[in-house]
């Protein structure tokens, strides 16, 4: 699989200023149609989440949890997962589940 993520920061910010909003119990997705491009996802965890240890092991557990989804993300555009304070405390499954059921969500709006 080539690599599918999103790193610029100005892809960052088009995607927080023009984006859909969608909460999760432990994630928040932002999402952004791109016409005529590939669907690329960006993690972003901030320091709310706890330390560096902590946040490096919830997106480990999300570049995981992304792969396993690859197949249900919708397609041609941009989608920023933040999360928030309580995912640090989240299971792989617990975080799998709040993932797919707003990746879900997304399809229907």
């Amino acid at each position: 699989m080539k690599d599918r993520s999103l790193k610029r920061q100005e892809d960052f910010r088009e995607v927080y200023q023009k984006g859909q909003l969608i909460f999760g119990k432990y994630l928040a997705v932002h999402l952004l149609p791109k016409d005529n491009s590939v669907t690329k996802v960006g993690i972003s965890v901030s320091k709310k989440v706890g330390k560096a240890v902590i946040r490096n092991a919830v997106k480990r557990k999300l570049r995981e949890i992304i792969r396993s989804l690859d197949h249900e993300l919708p397609e041609n555009c941009f989608i920023v997962i933040g999360c928030k304070a309580n995912s640090s405390k989240a299971s792989y499954w617990q975080l799998k589940e709040d993932l797919s059921r707003i990746i879900k969500g997304l399809e229907m709006t």
